[in-house]
């Protein structure tokens, strides 16, 4: 679906001068017709830009994990999307949730949220006319928000579905703007923790490269005009320096690959299990990571409980959020939906001991026992965060003194190897 950009003239008020805006359509012929249905009199239309075909989490044949790295790169190209837009997709929500709140119908809330942002360009205006543009077609929202999957997740298409059936969609959208809030706050938290140890790092190795490429060519020559020998570590010091020098280029270039290297693992962990198949790579998976995997399973199903859709399709909705390094959930989630469907209990089908202590099977089967498991996913989901964030702030405070001590050691090593020809000079004298 394409986005117009018309200039036109009412035919109902030829006095009003001239209207500006924006609407969605295939082609221009269908741009031009829905424009005239409004009574609308096209004086000029262009072509702003073309969406590409959106790229689904899951592969054609239904199943939970990518077909191959094309798939996969697609669907983390998405979900990329969807995590740099958080604070974006946020917005949104809570806006058409304040509006639907106020008693506005869902298409006029749309409409106000996409004339209310003017920014040229703006990819968050294109997404909110093409929604506004397939509303009036006559799609339900649940069907609109599919065809932008760099915006809405499965779990999120799911439960605007099952709010608009059941009446609670404004109650829905404030849910998931409380929720992309959270985890904005959650990335911050992870960002700060992370960012100061790496300038540090950055900086402190741009200095050890300087140091070992301009000042200790010139000790060492010094000592070669002397007739004497250049200490070993100082050798072995400028050799570094000098490899980091002329293969930079080698090095961006790995830096701008790790990212496609980071999606091509990402798929390996996910189609075989790497992560938690055995026993010894079950322990190279950070807790935080699993907590936080965990968190969010159970906020999303809770969200979905709520919203009236089953636990079996609940946790198949919830099965394809789950990837990476928490691929190994993903599977255990779509084989506890198995299980629930042949009939056992979601505490019994739940029963991987890495992933789901004891306590948690016995909060799910009190939650299960007393009708109340909605709001006990909730509670164990932000209970998780918390413990989440403290592993975070433990990171933290473990990271920074670790990149200091390291950064003094490779500043100790390049002094010491300067001191060296200094000390050979001295002999001399």
């Amino acid at each position: 679906m394409t986005v117009w950009r018309y200039t036109a003239i009412d035919r109902s008020a030829p006095r009003s001068g001239v209207r500006n805006g924006e609407i969605a359509g295939d082609d221009a012929a269908q741009a031009r017709a829905a424009l005239r249905r409004v009574g609308l009199q096209v004086i000029d239309l262009r072509e702003e830009r073309r969406r590409p075909a959106p790229a689904a989490d899951r592969n054609p044949s239904g199943s939970e994990a990518p077909e191959g790295p094309g798939a996969m790169f697609r669907s983390a190209y998405a979900r990329w999307q969807r995590g740099r837009r958080r604070h974006e997709r946020a917005e949104i929500c809570d806006g058409l949730a304040t509006l639907m709140g106020s008693g506005i119908p869902l298409l006029e809330a749309v409409d106000a949220l996409a004339a209310g942002d003017r920014t040229l360009r703006s990819p968050q205006r294109r997404m909110l006319v093409e929604l506004r543009e397939q509303l009036r077609a006559g799609e339900s929202i649940g069907q609109a928000v599919r065809a932008h999957p760099a915006w809405f997740d499965h779990a999120e298409m799911a439960m605007i579905e099952a709010g608009q059936h059941g009446g609670t969609l404004p109650q829905v959208l404030n849910d998931l703007a409380e929720r992309h809030e959270h985890g904005v706050q959650l990335g911050q938290r992870l960002a700060s923790a992370l960012a100061y140890p790496m300038v540090v790092a950055m900086v402190g190795l741009g200095v050890v490269v300087f140091l070992s490429v301009k000042t200790l060519p010139d000790l060492t020559r010094i000592l070669v005009d002397a007739d004497l020998p250049v200490p070993r570590l100082t050798t072995a010091v400028m050799g570094v320096g000098r490899a980091m020098v002329r293969w930079w280029p080698a090095l961006v270039v790995a830096l701008v690959a790790a990212p496609a290297a980071a999606v091509l693992a990402r798929w390996a962990i996910a189609r075989f299990g790497w992560t938690t198949r055995t026993r010894w790579t079950r322990r190279l998976l950070p807790a935080v990571v699993r907590r936080l995997a965990l968190a969010s399973v159970c906020l999303r199903l809770s969200d979905l409980l709520r919203s009236g859709i089953p636990v079996v399709e609940g946790l198949r909705v919830v099965a394809p959020s789950v990837g990476g390094l928490a691929g190994g959930l993903r599977r255990m989630l779509v084989t506890a939906a198995d299980r629930v469907e042949q009939g056992a209990e979601l505490s019994a089908a739940l029963d991987d001991p890495f992933w789901f202590d004891a306590e948690f099977q016995r909060l799910v089967e009190v939650g299960e026992a007393g009708g109340d498991l909605a709001p006990l996913l909730e509670r164990i989901g932000h209970r998780y965060e918390r413990q989440g964030r403290r592993l975070i702030d433990r990171l933290a405070a473990l990271l920074e003194p670790a990149v200091i001590l390291v950064l003094a050691v490779l500043v100790g090593v390049v002094v010491m190897s300067a001191i060296l020809p200094l000390v050979k000079l001295q002999e001399i004298i």
